[in-house]
Order: C-alpha cells, then sequence, then structure tokens
C-alpha cells in the first residue's frame, strides 16, 4: 500500500514518501499542470517534496509514477502538507 500524504517538517513522522519494500528502479513526480518536478532511479525514499534542484515544492496534491524493479509500473496520488509556521 503506497502512503497518499507526507508532511515534511523533520519531525520524523511522515517526513518522505516511504516506498520500502517495494524495490523501486524510478520514481517520477509531477504537479499538477503535469510537468516532472522530481524524478530518480534507485530510490530509497529521498523525496521530501522537493524538486530535482532541491527547491521545496509547495502544499498540494502530487502525482506519481513508479517502476519496480521487476517491471511492473504505478501510478497515483500524493499529498504534500507543508504546516503553515
Amino acid at each position: 500500500m503506497v502512503q497518499k500524504g507526507i508532511s515534511p517538517n523533520n519531525d520524523g513522522l511522515n517526513d518522505s514518501f516511504d516506498l520500502s519494500g517495494l524495490d523501486i528502479r524510478k520514481l517520477e513526480i509531477f504537479n499538477r499542470y503535469g510537468k516532472e518536478v522530481y524524478s530518480k532511479s534507485g530510490y530509497t525514499n529521498e523525496w521530501m517534496g522537493q524538486t530535482d534542484g532541491g527547491d521545496e515544492l509547495p502544499t498540494g496534491t502530487y502525482f506519481f509514477m513508479f517502476e519496480r524493479n521487476n517491471g511492473e509500473t504505478q501510478t497515483g496520488w500524493i499529498y504534500i502538507n507543508r504546516q503553515e509556521k
């Protein structure tokens, strides 16, 4: 099962997109306009709501596609919840 949201605030709870145990070959994240904002081969739970350049993405819904090492693909959505300071 793939989580539906992250809250990247460094509290140790849901800070990253946790795909442990899914043996991910490649992860791609897209904004609501379909623009790729993040891509990683050999993904190991590094995505904490940032772009490829390291900039924080705003609160909102993003879409993902990942490919597992066995060739299976999955798509879905993930919500970034950034707490207002």
